[in-house]
């Protein structure tokens, strides 16, 4: 994986487990805060990835959350706590305590790929155009709503040129954080499917081989 910088927030414990595995998780640079206010009083050089611990911290400033214009993810030993910011950090993620290393670089890259089409209000998939901002797949004249769920496994598969496994995208797209069962996941991929075969008469644009899903290109 490319280098990346993390901040973190509000676990000094979890700080300084980051730094001792800064070489082999390829960190260029780490920082931690105590609090939010502390962030924006420091300018930032580095594109950071933000880890938020919020159960150390105190209740967050949304306004304040606004003004960070880099990934972050929310971590808390109880999903309920993450209720009150999920409305306005959509392309955040929020992940229950513990949380291994491994799961947690696959987020990380997950959060920078979000971030980087965050910034391209147009996204060119194959001959589709996704409009982000209205949430909205063209092709021609022809243009179909999504939701931002959709949206979201769109993006993510058309980064993986070689394909998601059913719980890989159950794992990156809900999030540790969010308990999905099987049949909500399903039911995710058959709507937005049918969506395209019928609307875009496309029986192809998300493909599975091999257990694994696409999107044909």
């Amino acid at each position: 994986m490319q280098n990346y910088s993390i901040i973190t927030v509000g676990s000094s414990v979890f700080f300084e487990c980051m730094k001792e595995q800064k070489s082999e998780y390829n960190l260029q640079n780490i920082k931690d805060f105590k609090e939010v206010k502390e962030i924006l009083k420091t300018p930032l050089i580095d594109i950071y990835v933000f880890l938020f611990f919020i159960d150390n911290l105190e209740r967050l400033d949304l306004k304040d959350l606004k003004k960070i214009k880099y990934p972050k993810i929310f971590f808390s030993k109880k999903s309920e706590n993450f209720k009150h910011l999920k409305k306005d950090n959509i392309f955040s993620s929020f992940l229950l305590l513990p949380i291994n290393y491994q799961d947690l670089e696959k987020i990380i890259k997950l959060a920078i790929l979000k971030f980087k089409f965050l910034f391209q209000s147009n996204v060119i998939i194959g001959k589709y155009t996704l409009d982000k901002n209205v949430r909205r797949i063209n092709y021609g004249k022809k243009s179909i709503k999504l939701t931002e769920k959709e949206v979201e496994i769109i993006l993510y598969l058309s980064s993986k040129k070689e394909g998601a496994s059913k719980s890989e995208i159950m794992k990156d797209i809900w999030s540790h954080g969010n308990e999905i069962d099987t049949h909500t996941y399903e039911t995710h991929l058959y709507r937005l499917r049918q969506k395209i075969q019928n609307k875009l008469n496309d029986k192809n644009f998300i493909t599975i081989e091999d257990g694994k899903y696409f999107i044909s290109l």
